[in-house]
């Protein structure tokens, strides 16, 4: 049985460290620009819905969510998160996508 050289051990795991630290590492790196969410005012919810020509509650039914968070949109009293921006964002671009939505 060999005995074990605990020492090289620490050393190869301090340079393996330091050579992470400077960027010589065997794993892929991507930097990724974070981007804000599409701006969605009043105004954008309600020309979506109007696109679609579906009132408020079947607005609320197909993305399933509650009548008054569609108002509230709409009225300006509170605004979508950023993913919902997304989600009203790409039904505006593609509004055949409101149907496989409902359809989930």
């Amino acid at each position: 049985m060999t005995k074990r050289n605990i020492f090289a051990e620490l050393m190869e795991g301090l340079d393996a460290l330091e050579g992470a630290r400077e960027g010589k590492v065997t794993l892929r790196k991507t930097e990724v620009a974070r981007k804000a969410p599409p701006e969605m005012t009043a105004a954008k919810v309600r020309a979506v819905r109007a696109k679609l020509h579906v009132s408020q509650p079947v607005f609320a039914l197909k993305l399933r969510t509650e009548p008054r968070t569609i108002k509230n949109w709409e009225q300006g009293i509170s605004k979508p998160n950023a993913q919902a921006a997304i989600l009203l964002s790409l039904i505006d671009r593609d509004p055949k996508l409101l149907d496989e939505i409902a359809a989930l």
